[in-house]
This record gives structure tokens, C-alpha cells and sequence, in this order.
């Protein structure tokens, strides 16, 4: 599942159609300018090759919207560098919120190694489309946060440029999943607690919801659940149906908890055990395709008023909302149909 709100994320984007990003030299130069550029963010590391974009920003706003800011951007260059309309990056990509104390250091280590791992250059220094440069630079740009990251390299602010040269010449042993994260259950690379500090900070809390507003949420879920079944709202809930209740409510606990409901308020509101819920939400992808989740995210828009009721036979029926929802997935699939983000 995808973490939302601000905080620090890993981006890998890749060219639309599995064609490259970058067709002159100049095109990169101008590509790192409109990373630095974006608009609430701030660029903390970069790599870049023909057909990729790595990069790790602060975001003071969701990477939903950034990720398309980024894809509005780069079509935009290539429309003035080579007088074409077509879109650059494709709509697939990885989104990772990265916890910043536990794993930055690593994350732009590893980043910044790629070059060398991947046998385009003899030694990551001398690769000219990466931020490494400005790492060991004692005066970097100021458009780009390179202190961030050498504050906890360094535990200093004195010779950390020195400090981060030492540590590149040495083997590098850990190796982050830089596709799907560390977390059992969402897109990061972080540590739970982190994860639970995070959603309160950001997330959309059954604290600042009222009672009705909640209640509405739960029926807005049970209601999507029901309909892509063929059930009635009744039907879904009813615990008679032991099953059925087993395979669908965790749907629900999914989607709710996906608005950034808090284990507790869910539990309350569909009278659950507060420790079965992480397991049911874990046991989703296993139990249901990742189409009919991707479809179910994409559907999943209750605040914009986008699920109603059939009124004829007494089923839920979700309708699509006329405001289309943000990014609904960070995948890795094959699926070029499945988009990441509004373009």
C-alpha cells in the first residue's frame, strides 16, 4: 500500500513505451534544473541515465502531485527541444517514502553507486549525470540539500565532504529493495514506528473526523465492496455469512485504512479485535488480483463524493467521480494500462 502526505521520497521513473528519456547531453542539464525546480520540493539526490530518472526530494506536498508536476515538466522540455507533443516518462513507476534517519544515507550510497554497479563507469566520481559530485564538493549548489544526508553520515557538520569520500571508496554492504521497500506492508523504506508518526502527521486520522463523517467513510467502503460483488451492503456485514465476511471485509479495513484511518477508529467501527486488522490488511494482496485493487483504488474516492447508491435495486453500485483521483499506484508491473498518476 501507498503512504501519502509530505515527507522524503524515492522516485524511479522510466521513459513511456520503454523508450529513453534523455536524447542530447544538454536534455540532462535541463533535467536536473527542472528536478531542482519543482515546486514545494527540495532535491536531494539524482541520478540519471538514458533511460531512467532517480531521485530523492523533500516534499512539502503529496508525491502524487509532485510525480505529476515531474511528468507535465519533462513533457513540456521535449515539446521545446524537439518541437513534439508526446509523453516522456511513462506512468508506471516506484514511489518510496523514505524514513530519513534509519535508511537516507544508504538509499542515496546505494544511488549514487548505481553507475558503477551497472559498469558505466570505473568509479562513481567521475559519472556527470549524478549528484555525487555535489556530495563531495566543499561549496555544493545551493539548489540542491546535500547537508541532510551528511549531518547523519557524519554526525558532524565539520569534513563531511571528506567523510562521504572515504565511505564511497569502501565497499558498500547494504543493498536496499529499492523497488519495493523494507516494510512488510507499504511502499518504504522505513521502520514502523516511523510509519505510525507518519500517517499521524499526514493522513486524514479518525481524530479529526466526526462520528458521522466516519460512518460515512465505512459506508462509502462497504458500499464499493458490495457492489463490485453483487451484494447488498447487508449481505457484506453479515457475519452469518462466514466466508464471504472472511474473503470481503478486509476490502473494507483495506480502503479505510488507505484514507488514513488509524487501526483503533476501524476496529470501533466495524466492532472488530484491533490485532486482527493488520493481519487482514496484509492478507489482501494474497487473496485478490492486483487488478481488481488497482481498480477498487482507483474508485475509492469518498470525499469527492464519487461512490453512490443504485436507488432501483437496493445494491451498491460505485459510479466514477467527474474529478479523476491521484496517483493510485507505485507498481512495478507490466500493465503500461495502469496509470500512477494524472497526467
Amino acid at each position: 500500500m501507498m503512504l501519502h502526505g509530505a515527507g522524503v521520497y524515492y522516485f524511479a521513473l522510466s521513459g513511456a513505451r520503454s523508450q529513453g528519456i534523455f536524447q542530447s547531453v544538454f536534455e540532462y542539464d535541463y533535467g536536473i534544473r527542472l528536478l531542482a525546480e519543482l515546486r514545494g520540493c527540495r532535491l536531494l539526490a539524482y541520478v540519471l541515465d538514458e533511460n531512467s530518472i532517480r531521485c530523492v526530494m523533500r516534499c512539502d506536498r503529496d508525491w502524487t502531485e509532485v510525480l505529476e508536476d515531474i511528468q507535465v515538466a519533462f513533457n513540456q522540455l521535449h515539446e521545446r527541444c524537439w518541437q513534439q507533443t508526446k509523453p516522456v516518462l511513462s506512468e508506471q513507476g516506484i514511489v518510496l517514502l523514505v524514513d530519513e534517519q534509519a535508511y537516507l544515507t544508504d538509499l542515496i550510497i546505494q544511488m549514487h553507486r548505481l553507475p558503477q554497479t551497472q559498469r558505466l563507469v570505473a568509479d562513481a566520481c567521475v559519472y556527470p549525470w549524478s549528484s555525487d559530485h555535489h556530495y563531495r564538493d566543499l561549496n555544493p549548489p545551493k539548489w540542491i540539500d546535500t547537508q541532510s544526508m551528511l549531518n547523519l553520515l557524519c554526525q558532524t557538520r565539520h569534513n563531511t565532504a571528506t567523510r562521504y569520500q572515504a565511505v564511497m571508496e569502501q565497499p558498500h554492504v547494504v543493498e536496499l529493495d529499492l523497488e519495493h521497500g523494507c516494510h512488510p506492508l507499504y511502499q518504504a523504506l522505513a521502520r514502523d514506528h516511523f510509519i505510525n508518526q507518519h500517517q499521524a502527521r499526514n493522513a486524514v486520522t479518525g481524530v479529526s473526523r466526526t462520528p458521522e463523517e466516519l460512518q460515512r467513510l465505512l459506508n462509502d467502503a462497504c458500499d464499493l465492496i458490495a457492489g463490485r460483488f453483487s451484494l447488498t451492503r447487508d449481505e457484506l456485514l453479515d457475519r452469518t455469512l462466514r466466508r464471504q465476511y472472511a474473503r470481503l471485509m478486509p476490502l473494507v479495513v483495506w480502503l479505510l485504512s488507505e484514507r488514513g484511518l488509524t487501526h483503533e477508529t476501524i476496529a470501533n467501527l466495524i466492532k472488530e479485535d484491533e490485532e486482527v486488522l493488520p493481519l487482514w490488511i496484509r492478507s489482501v494482496p494474497a487473496d485478490h488480483p492486483d487488478t481488481l485493487l488497482a481498480k477498487l483504488k482507483a474508485l475509492w474516492s469518498p470525499d469527492l463524493a464519487s461512490l453512490q447508491l443504485a436507488s432501483s435495486n437496493g445494491k451498491a453500485k460505485p459510479v466514477k467521480s467527474a474529478v479523476k483521483p491521484a496517483a493510485i499506484k507505485a507498481s512495478t508491473d507490466n500493465d503500461d494500462s495502469a496509470p500512477l498518476a494524472n497526467v
